[in-house]
């Protein structure tokens, strides 16, 4: 009986040592991504656990997305592998994002959201499409999370609290009007 007791001590300190590892980001969660600010305790979650985050901006021009005015591509990866995709486009037609969402990711559950008229949330994926201003037609903002579904399921909440805050920063980054 002895000898168990101190196994299975140490197994479930070896246990909860490695689950601790699971969360930690030696990497200083930034407070920009691709010039835009963002506010990092929203992001960190979004986050997996590593040691270096890179964020690495790519402007599309009108050769690549006839139509668009302007195109933003943000690929975040955390050692080496991608975390979080982030794609804005200026000069877009506006169309239901729901009814999108419903035939495009249908298998993610999108869900409209408050506070912003036409944006769907679903497991790893957020969507809007918003007006621009300046005369401008419309801004879309596409984010989406490099995880299984089914673990970026329990992330929803985080994921729209994030980017229903990175939106006015984002359209005003692609030159809408606020």
């Amino acid at each position: 009986m002895r000898r168990i007791v101190p196994s299975v001590v140490s197994v479930l300190a070896l246990a909860m040592g490695v689950s601790a590892c699971g969360d930690d980001k030696s990497y200083a969660v930034p407070d920009r991504l691709c010039g835009v600010s963002v506010e990092p305790a929203l992001l960190k979650p979004l986050l997996p656990a590593g040691e270096e985050l890179k964020a690495e901006p790519r402007y599309v021009g009108d050769d690549e997305f006839p139509g668009s005015e302007g195109a933003l591509r943000c690929m975040v990866t955390v050692d080496g592998k991608n975390a979080l995709y982030v794609q804005e486009f200026s000069g877009q037609n506006s169309f239901d994002v729901l009814e999108h969402a419903r035939k495009s990711f249908f298998d993610r559950n999108p869900q409209k959201i408050k506070g912003v008229a036409n944006a769907v949330v679903a497991d790893g994926k957020f969507l809007a499409v918003t007006p621009c201003g300046n005369g401008k037609k419309n801004h879309l903002l596409d984010i989406d999370m490099n995880m299984p579904v089914g673990e970026a399921g329990d992330l929803r909440d985080e994921l729209e609290r994030f980017a229903t805050a990175y939106l006015p920063a984002g359209k005003k980054k692609m030159g809408c009007e606020q």
